[in-house]
């Protein structure tokens, strides 16, 4: 049994199948996954499909940095009354990527901070995104985000900035697909990761791991980064999956955990 923490199954790319993706996840023993909005048009489409999949799919609001300059107040009201929506169960993903830089620096600042006061409110989890910008998603998180808790999702930094993540109480992080490819740091960070504080994602339909060569990403396929989650720990896959699995359901509230087997 795994848990999907992060994945875009709202979005067009999976309009032609989407029903069969989530059962064939299902059928593979990934028994939920957890949907983050973009913008407030996916946050809509991601409550519209959790609430036809109950207990399988989970819904996040928020607005990704990218699209940061498309958050108003109106929006920010908007997502408080969304949260009210049991199948609604984080905030995000929202954050800072200064990597692509589609909305302005500062803007990002603003409406992360602006995510922060909303998880706070709505006393829900973070999903953050983080790009390029680790140093001040760790400042900002110090001045306004204490006693919140969350996710830094699809995490990509090397040790030294998963150990100031780490610090940051009630946080964890996730491994997706980059976890699976050569040339970074994500080994040494997923062999010193408290194995309390970490989760799988796909972040589907992107980052599609090795070996497969899918063209699109899919929640079936957290296996695969479990898979070499268990590898890097010398642990079996089950014990991953348990202890995955676990996390997310107390991070997000998802429900008690099964007996499901990998």
């Amino acid at each position: 049994m795994l848990v999907d923490s992060h994945t875009h199954i709202d979005t067009s790319r999976f309009n032609a199948d989407r029903e069969h993706v989530i059962q064939a996840a299902v059928a593979g023993g990934v028994t939920r996954m957890v949907d983050p909005g973009c913008d407030l048009a996916s946050s809509l489409a991601a409550i519209a499909l959790a609430q036809a999949h109950p207990g399988v799919v989970f819904a996040a609001v928020g607005v990704h940095p990218h699209d940061a300059t498309t958050y108003t107040n109106e929006v920010g009201l908007h997502f408080r009354k969304l949260a009210l929506d049991p199948v609604v169960v984080a905030i995000g993903e929202f954050g800072l990527d200064y990597f692509r830089m589609l909305s302005p620096r500062e803007v990002q600042r603003e409406v992360f901070c602006a995510h922060l006061e909303l998880a706070r409110a709505c006393d829900l989890p973070c999903i953050i995104h983080v790009r390029d910008s680790h140093d001040d998603v760790i400042e900002l998180l110090r001045a306004y985000g204490q006693g919140l808790r969350g996710v830094f999702h699809c995490f990509s930094g090397d040790v030294a900035q998963a150990e100031e993540c780490l610090a940051c109480q009630g946080f964890m992080i996730s491994f997706a697909g980059p976890l699976t490819r050569q040339g970074n740091a994500l080994p040494e960070v997923a062999r010193m990761a408290p194995l309390d504080r970490i989760l799988v994602e796909t972040d589907s339909p992107y980052l599609v791991p090795q070996p497969l060569r899918a063209k699109r990403n899919e929640p079936l396929f957290v296996k695969h980064v479990a898979e070499k989650l268990a590898e890097i720990r010398g642990m079996a896959l089950e014990e991953i999956a348990h202890v995955t699995t676990a996390n997310a359901i107390r991070l997000f509230g998802l429900g008690e955990q099964k007996n499901e087997t990998v």
